[in-house]
């Protein structure tokens, strides 16, 4: 398998946004779904062949006036996705954007080595 998800939620973790993964000729891109999550509050690292997404979607009052809630349905807190790549990547040229609630991460794939034979003597 190319792709590896970590599932269990980490310590302190109360919501995990969904991810999708597709795999184009030159790169891998990952569309994270974090509706109402400002971009100052997400973090997208690379460690070791895995890549890490984390953040925190905070939770707004409904305008300045004090409300009264009677549901509660969207989830709220830090969140927290780990996805193993075995697909060489250029991480060094990765590119993230975040735009309307989703988060569009692409890895470059990264050029095989050219392999060519050595003569033996």
């Amino acid at each position: 398998m190319y792709f590896e998800f970590q599932e269990q939620p980490r310590q302190g973790t109360t919501w995990t946004p969904t991810v999708d993964v597709c795999e184009r000729l030159n790169e891998i891109v990952i569309f994270v779904e974090i509706p109402d999550v400002d971009r100052s509050d997400v973090q997208v690292a690379w460690n070791d062949g895995v890549l890490i997404i984390s953040g925190l979607k905070r939770q707004r009052p409904s305008g300045q006036s004090v409300a009264t809630y009677h549901c509660v349905e969207r989830a709220y807190g830090h969140f927290r996705r780990e996805i193993s790549i075995e697909i060489p990547v250029d991480y060094k040229s990765a590119k993230a954007e975040l735009k309307d609630g989703l988060l569009k991460i692409r890895l470059p794939k990264r050029a095989e080595p050219n392999v060519t034979t050595i003569p033996i003597l």
